[in-house]
C-alpha cells in the first residue's frame, strides 16, 4: 500500500468511526453538534485535568500495564474482525428488483438484512477505530519510553518576557511537547474505552432486537424510542440519570484538584 492509499484509508477509517457512533441499526442518528461527543468532551477534561494534577506523568509501572493491556485487546479485535468478516459473507442479501412487489415475509427479510448490514459495517468501524486509537496510544508511550521522557512539570515555572533567550524558548517548546504528549496519550486511552463500550452496546442492541424478532408472535416494526422505553422500564427520565453522572465526576473531579492545591 502506497502513501496516498494509506492516508486516504487512515482518514476514511477515522470518518467512519466517528461517524458510527451515532448511527443506529436502521443506519440513523443524529451526529453532535460539536466534533466531539458528550462522553469525549468529559475525556478532554479529564485529561487536561490529569495533566495538572500529576505532573509526573505516568509511571513506568502504569505504563507497562497499558501496553500489555492494549495489546491484547488489539490481538482481540483483530481476531474478532476476521470472524465477522467472515460471518458476514455467508450472509445472503436479498435485493429487490425495481418495481417488483415484493411480499411482507421478504420486506422482513431485507429489514433484518439490512440490520445485519449496518451491524457488520458498524463493528468493523468501531472495532477498527479502537485498534487505531490504541495504536497511537502504543506509538506515544514507546516515544516516551524510548526517549526517557522523565519530566517533573511542577519544577518549571514561567519566566517574564524580558528573561526570554533561546535556552528558555527551547524548554517551552520542549514542555509543551511533553504536555501535548501525555495529554494524548491519556485522551486516546479514555477515548479507546469510549468506542469499546459503544461496540458493546451497539452488538447488544442488534442481539436483543434479533430475539425480539423471533419471539413468537412479536413482530417490531417502528424505531424504539430509548428515552421513553427507559422511562417506561425504570420509572426515570435518562437526563436525570445522565446529570446524577455528570455531578458524580464533577465531584470526583473537584477532590482531585483540591487535593492537588491543598498538598
Amino acid at each position: 500500500m502506497n502513501s496516498n492509499l494509506l492516508i486516504y484509508y487512515l482518514f476514511k477509517l477515522i470518518k467512519d468511526g466517528h461517524e458510527w457512533q451515532y448511527k443506529n441499526l436502521n443506519g440513523k442518528g443524529k451526529q453532535s453538534k460539536l466534533y466531539f461527543s458528550s462522553l469525549q468532551i468529559i475525556a478532554l477534561c479529564i485529561s487536561i485535568l490529569f495533566c495538572i494534577s500529576v505532573p509526573q506523568g505516568l509511571t513506568t509501572d502504569a505504563t507497562d500495564h497499558i501496553l500489555t493491556c492494549l495489546s491484547i485487546m488489539v490481538a482481540l479485535f483483530l481476531s474478532l474482525i476476521i470472524v465477522v468478516f467472515d460471518k458476514s459473507k455467508q450472509k445472503r442479501i436479498i435485493k429487490s428488483k425495481s418495481g417488483e412487489d415484493v411480499s411482507s415475509e421478504e420486506s422482513e427479510v431485507s429489514v433484518t438484512d439490512l440490520h445485519l448490514w449496518n451491524f457488520f459495517y458498524q463493528f468493523n468501524a468501531l472495532t477498527s477505530y479502537a485498534i487505531l486509537l490504541s495504536i497511537f496510544v502504543i506509538i506515544l508511550i514507546l516515544i516516551t519510553l524510548i526517549f526517557d521522557i522523565k519530566v517533573d512539570l511542577s519544577q518549571y515555572y514561567i519566566v517574564p518576557y524580558n528573561q526570554w533567550n533561546k535556552n528558555n524558548i527551547f524548554t517551552a517548546l520542549n514542555l509543551t511537547l511533553i504536555l501535548l504528549i501525555r495529554f494524548c496519550i491519556v485522551y486516546f486511552l479514555i477515548d479507546f474505552f469510549i468506542i469499546c463500550f459503544y461496540a458493546i452496546c451497539h452488538m447488544y442492541q442488534y442481539i436483543r432486537l434479533d430475539f425480539l424478532k423471533r419471539r413468537p408472535g412479536i413482530q417490531i416494526y417502528n424505531e424504539e424510542n430509548i428515552s421513553e422505553t427507559f422511562k417506561r422500564e425504570y420509572g426515570l427520565n435518562i437526563s436525570t440519570i445522565k446529570g446524577i453522572i455528570a455531578v458524580v465526576i464533577g465531584l470526583i473531579a473537584g477532590v482531585i484538584i483540591w487535593n492537588f492545591f491543598t498538598t
